[in-house]
């Protein structure tokens, strides 16, 4: 796990400078090492949550570059494999709780994501979508 964390801070670091091709490289280098180690030890709640953290750092690189597809998949695929996990977990065993965190963080990125999209197509008025209160 130690490798992953010195990847993602170099990652972090490439992120803040606006270098995405570095940023990039080292993004996936991340999460390779974390996928290894979440099929290894798939109910550490600590590597899935750094297995989760890394696919939103890389969706949100692609969502500064514009690539909408490549983040749109970097938020769907720890998605569809944590709800799918919710689904066959009992939910009796301590990792339930976590995968239920990690669900609803992947379901914020992808409102986000939606969000952002209707934003940018100027099709929908975003001040006509405000909740009214009465």
């Amino acid at each position: 796990m130690d490798t992953w964390r010195q990847v993602i801070c170099e990652a972090n670091r490439a992120f803040q400078a606006g270098d995405w091709q570095d940023a990039e490289r080292q993004y996936l280098i991340a999460i390779s090492r974390i996928n290894h180690l979440y099929s290894e030890y798939t109910n550490d709640e600590q590597i899935m949550m750094a297995w989760l953290a890394s696919y939103h750092n890389l969706s949100e690189l692609y969502g500064r570059q514009g690539k909408a597809d490549a983040q749109l998949t970097h938020i769907m695929t720890p998605y569809h494999q944590l709800r799918n996990r919710l689904i066959t977990q009992a939910d009796n065993e301590p990792i339930y709780a976590a995968i239920l965190h990690g669900l609803k963080l992947s379901c914020k990125e992808l409102y986000l994501f939606q969000k952002g999209q209707l934003q940018g197509s100027k099709c929908v008025d975003m001040n006509a979508l405000a909740p009214v209160i009465h």
